[in-house]
């Protein structure tokens, strides 16, 4: 997936080990018809809910743990605002107030594990 913020198209959709020995943890990117659907962090605040769960699902169908990411702003939708043009404005704000809710539903739908059990590590 390449998106203007991050993304290497060719990378590897699973976890791996590079040469070094370092594992890399790469973050899910689900289908839902063309659209790639990026789970975890703005991208879980934006899209509705059941495109989440779609594409944790369908990684799981396919063998691959799904890899979410959160950061602890992103819970906390009393957070002071920040000045800034609108498309920043709308990435770091959009959704706030259902984070928690979302992740909640998604915690009761979907079964989740630490990494180091998932991958046997």
């Amino acid at each position: 997936m390449k998106r203007e913020r991050y993304g290497i198209p060719d990378a590897p959709r699973a976890p791996y080990t590079h040469p070094n020995g370092l594992m890399e943890f790469p973050s899910t990117v689900g289908h839902f018809g063309r659209l790639k659907i990026p789970v975890g962090g703005g991208y879980f605040r934006l899209f509705p809910y059941m495109l989440t769960r779609h594409a944790i699902r369908q990684v799981n169908a396919e063998g691959r743990p799904a890899i979410a990411y959160f950061h602890p702003w992103e819970f906390d939708p009393k957070q002071p605002r920040m000045p800034g043009d609108r498309v920043n404005t709308f990435r770091h704000y959009v959704g706030l107030k259902h984070t928690e809710a979302k992740l909640r539903r998604l915690c009761a739908d979907v079964s989740f594990a630490p990494a180091r059990v998932v991958l046997g590590i």
